[in-house]
């Protein structure tokens, strides 16, 4: 997932309120075109709508996916850009399936984990602090750099906290991180989910075939 600095304007500006082309080209000191092409891209990508009442309104603003982007711009690094949309988009699928099992909308900021690599991991840091990537490496049993994805995932959904020092990397728990781990253990990911959003086994609709 590519984004420019134009783009994070865009989606700030349309996050804020309903906004035209020409509106954003001004604010953001870009021509229209430049801003037609970017408006086209966000909303392909499902982060921007025009809303009604008139079809093609000409008016922008954020989706529910535009806004969890957003919500995350700070985790956002040209070298993780792919493994980004990657995880923004399991947090959306993640979220509408657990919404139709559950009494309440479950939003894409109530997702904490999205893979059983990056579960697994935050079982095994076991309330650890100052984690490096090797240490952690060593831990799972993967290579370094397979372990750096999975921290990267812990750390865009605010279960660590990342810290660059003299000797490189090192990770914390955060106070989501620990709530989770008190959580009762979870075999899958979607169970972990489920009892983070307090989404009961009555809850369900159907019969689940994840586990």
């Amino acid at each position: 997932m590519e984004l420019s600095d134009t783009d994070w304007g865009i989606l700030d500006l349309c996050s804020e309120d309903r906004e035209t082309r020409k509106n954003i080209a001004a604010a953001l000191d870009k021509t229209p075109n430049y801003i037609s092409k970017e408006l086209s891209k966000l909303n392909e990508m499902g982060m921007l709508e025009q809303p009604g009442p008139a079809e093609n309104s000409g008016m922008h603003v954020t989706t529910e996916k535009g806004e969890f982007v957003l919500s995350k711009q700070e985790k956002y690094e040209r070298r993780q850009s792919e493994l980004f949309g990657e995880l923004v988009e399991s947090a959306v699928e993640l979220a509408r399936d657990l919404s139709a099992e559950a009494d309440e909308e479950v939003t894409p900021s109530d997702i904490v984990v999205v893979t059983e690599q990056a579960h697994d991991l935050l079982q095994k840091l076991e309330n650890r602090s100052g984690i490096s990537p090797r240490e952690a490496a060593d831990r799972i049993g993967m290579n370094l750099y397979a372990t750096q994805g999975i921290l990267y995932e812990l750390y865009f959904f605010d279960l660590l906290s990342r810290a660059v020092t003299s000797e490189g990397e090192i990770y914390d728990l955060t106070a989501r991180g620990r709530r989770l781990l008190d959580q009762p253990v979870q075999t899958t990911v979607k169970d972990a989910n489920r009892t983070w959003n307090m989404i009961s086994s009555k809850d369900r609709s159907e019969p689940s075939f994840d586990e």
